[in-house]
């Protein structure tokens, strides 16, 4: 049998991780390199090779098989030399700081996660590991202290299990309502507060627009509602007053789309429509299950929905520490989908792991000083190291680094010590976690936040395995200002 793989450009963690991923799946074969991918002789299971995320097919002296990924990155007329990362539901909704769903795929394999598993993400984001795991056939599990994040994670997971046609009938209906729905102005039916908030944001036209879009959604199927909210929910920025290229709160400078908002709302939910039905002709039942819960991963012993559940894999791209402001960049559809009254915005980014917002910074500068988290000697001097270099050239913002990098070095210990006892001894969790830097001082330190990250999980009931570099491998959807200098997969074991 010969893996033959995709027909783009591979990055060279991708070629590593293709390699481990064969060598695990297949740990009998001898393998030999060709032009296109890799011959296996020897015991080579056809079964196996259908989880392969970087080769597109198996060739025998018989027939040519498509993979799963293969297949899933070529529906909706997707080329073959560009790699897909928004198949299946991948596509409902631009997350800022998704990571790529092969990686999950990939560590999936490598990790040797048997079909039937029960996965876990901490910090599910909009779950692009918990769709993998449904493809897959694996029982996912994920928690995140943001509402839309959840919202859209499981917006995905429930528009794969909808009956095929019913979206796009739905979405027939939804335009029907819009279009025979008398023009008035926004509801109040959630508040005044919301009103006045979205207000100051949106032409009160588009406003208008957007409401009744929203009440014409709320009269549909409610299995279909999540999946259409969350379409119009990724226009919102592009048709705000807020500069849609920008990651915190300014007055945009550029023309709105000459595109009507229904116009825009109705081809990109066309286009999801038939991504979707695309998959569903490949996958007809969803192989596996998937359910994000709102939850702070901090604080997992009061979860009740893990009572008494155990976990033969937790898998996550968490944050790092002063990333991105999520919560800035998605407060529109925080507010415009009531998850959020527009008071509880700031508090919100504020509890967030890895936020830049500090409050209270004396209490906060005494627990480094103090090292009141009981942080280990490593981090806790690190943090101390940051402190002890600013100056007084430099401003607020980097003033708060070392407090901000202390509560992230104990938001991330929690996490590690509250999961821990959700886990199957000797399972395995892998993190994909990116490194920064700072100056300070006129010094620049580079924050190797997966170096700390593993030691923060063997102070915390972990064994460090190893770190696997993927220095070339950014995330998608990264602001140019706010990309990582690199990242790593760390992996720990459950003592």
């Amino acid at each position: 049998m010969e893996l033959v793989r995709h027909g783009y450009k591979y990055y060279p963690y991708e070629l590593e991780l293709a390699d481990r991923e064969v060598r695990v799946l297949f740990p009998k074969a001898r393998l030999t390199e060709t032009s296109h991918g890799v011959r296996l002789a020897g015991a080579a299971d056809a079964t196996a090779a259908e989880r392969l995320v970087y080769y597109s097919a198996m060739k025998t002296s018989e027939r040519t098989i498509a993979t799963l990924q293969g297949k899933l990155e070529r529906i909706n007329g997707s080329e073959s030399r560009r790699q897909a990362t928004r198949y299946s539901a991948h596509g409902l909704h631009e997350y800022k700081g998704k990571f790529n769903p092969q990686i999950a795929r990939a560590v999936l394999n490598i990790l040797d996660i048997p079909v039937g598993a029960n996965v876990v993400d901490p910090f599910c984001g909009s779950g692009t590991s918990l769709l993998e795991c449904a493809h897959l056939g694996m029982s996912a599990t994920g928690t995140d202290i943001n509402p839309l994040a959840v919202f859209i994670a499981n917006a995905k997971i429930d528009a794969l299990q909808l009956p095929r046609g019913r979206l796009e009938k739905e979405l027939q209906q939804v335009l029907q309502d819009f279009k025979v729905a008398r023009s008035s102005k926004p509801s109040d039916e959630a508040g005044e507060a919301r009103i006045a908030y979205l207000g100051a944001w949106f032409d009160e036209q588009i406003l208008r627009v957007i409401e009744r879009l929203r009440s014409a959604i709320l009269r549909a199927d409610p299995r279909c509602v999540p999946a259409f909210l969350a379409v119009a929910s990724n226009l919102l920025r592009d048709y705000s007053l807020q500069d849609p290229m920008d990651l915190r709160i300014r007055r945009r400078k550029t023309p709105l789309p000459s595109m009507p908002f229904i116009e825009a709302f109705q081809d990109a939910s066309l286009t999801f429509v038939a991504k979707l039905e695309d998959t569903k002709k490949i996958l007809p039942r969803l192989r596996g299950s998937g359910k994000a819960w709102l939850h702070d991963s901090r604080q997992l012993g009061s979860a009740g929905f893990l009572s008494g559940k155990k976990f033969d894999c937790a898998l996550t791209s968490p944050p790092y520490a002063t990333a991105l402001p999520y919560i800035d960049t998605q407060r529109l559809s925080l507010v415009w989908l009531g998850l959020v009254p527009p008071s509880e915005i700031l508090p919100l980014e504020s509890r967030l792991v890895g936020s830049r917002e500090v409050r209270e910074k004396k209490r906060a500068l005494t627990a480094l000083r103090d090292n009141t988290a009981g942080l280990p000697l490593a981090q806790a001097n690190y943090c101390l190291s940051l402190q002890d270099a600013l100056s007084e050239g430099d401003g607020f913002r980097r003033r708060a680094v070392p407090l901000l990098l202390y509560r992230y070095f104990e938001g991330m210990a929690s996490v590690f010590q509250s999961l821990r006892p959700h886990m199957k001894k000797g399972a395995p969790f892998a993190l994909i976690v990116g490194t920064n830097h700072t100056v300070l001082g006129g010094t620049r330190f580079d924050i190797d936040t997966p170096q700390h990250l593993a030691e923060l999980a063997e102070a915390n009931g972990w064994t460090h395995e190893e770190s696997v570099p993927l220095q070339t491998y950014q995330r998608y959807g990264y602001h140019a200002e706010n990309a990582v200098s690199g990242e790593a997969m760390v992996i720990v074991r459950a003592k």
